[in-house]
């Protein structure tokens, strides 16, 4: 079976590629994930470079909409470790002139050093055993005075408020242990510390829904309860019964969900040996 949470570092083995490419819809389609994009962009600036890369494109949304804000002789690049996710961006680009499509590992980025004027990537590192190499990465491939803006989940602030109160809290920490990365929110301030990027700013952006359906979409909630049980978190009654208490939660208007990401910004230095 797929799982959200530790499936998109391997999407071209998946028997149903469709769950992830759909997630992805999902997400762009609501207003949260809308907005902190929009403040990504703002950040990144793209009328100021020329030579952008957006690191884990997914379906090229976002790499379509920074391209659309540079000039004429700028361009985006956009790699992803999935040929699946890159030839469906490519296909939903309309061969846009100004996004170039990469395979590639974000651990091991096939472009020489200071190649870009601005780096940017969008829950990316969570799916990423080694984000630390990764972002090492993006700095390298980054020159002077350029830009890097990253956006990245906490899953140790993920909340459900609508079943018992253990079992609940086990279905969050066994959601948030599967991602290869749960806890890179809180680490990517001192990436950008560690690796001597300037005017660095922390923005915490939470998402917030009580909408259960939304949040099944989201935060795969079914199949991570089977998964409990199936891992030995919590009994299939409990599994059941806590679906069960999360729908009744929701006809009396009592169901809650929320996490906090944190969308960081910094700076390369000029002369920096990096």
């Amino acid at each position: 079976m797929d799982y959200l949470s530790s499936g998109f570092s391997k999407v071209d083995g998946s028997q149903d590629p469709g769950v992830f490419f759909s997630c992805l819809q999902t997400l762009c389609s609501l207003p949260y994930f809308q907005d902190y994009k929009k403040k990504s962009f703002q950040l990144l600036n793209p009328t100021k470079c020329s030579r952008i890369l957006e690191v884990g494109c997914g379906l090229g949304g976002d790499a379509t909409a920074i391209a659309e804000m540079i000039g004429d002789r700028s361009y985006v690049l956009a790699v992803d470790s999935s040929r699946k996710m890159i030839e469906r961006a490519y296909k939903a680009s309309g061969n846009e002139d100004s996004v170039l499509y990469c395979l590639g590992d974000a651990c091991k980025l096939p472009f020489c050093d200071r190649a870009f004027d601005g780096a940017r990537a969008d829950r990316v590192l969570q799916h990423i055993a080694d984000p630390r190499k990764a972002f090492s990465e993006m700095v390298r491939v980054v020159g002077e005075r350029g830009r890097l803006v990253v956006y990245e989940p906490d899953w140790g602030t993920f909340i459900i408020n609508g079943g018992q109160r253990e079992i609940s809290r086990a279905m969050t920490r066994l959601f948030g242990d599967t991602f290869p990365s749960g806890w890179i929110g809180r680490q990517l301030p001192g990436f950008f510390r560690e690796e001597g990027l300037e005017k660095i700013q922390v923005k915490p952006e939470t998402f917030t829904t009580d909408d259960l359906d939304l949040a099944i979409k989201v935060f795969d909630l079914i199949n991570n309860a089977h998964r409990a049980e199936q891992m030995g978190y919590v009994s299939k009654r409990q599994a059941e019964g806590w679906l069960e208490d999360l729908r009744k939660a929701n006809n009396h208007g009592r169901f809650f969900c929320s996490y906090t990401g944190f969308l960081v910004y910094g700076e390369k230095p000029a002369g920096s040996l990096i």
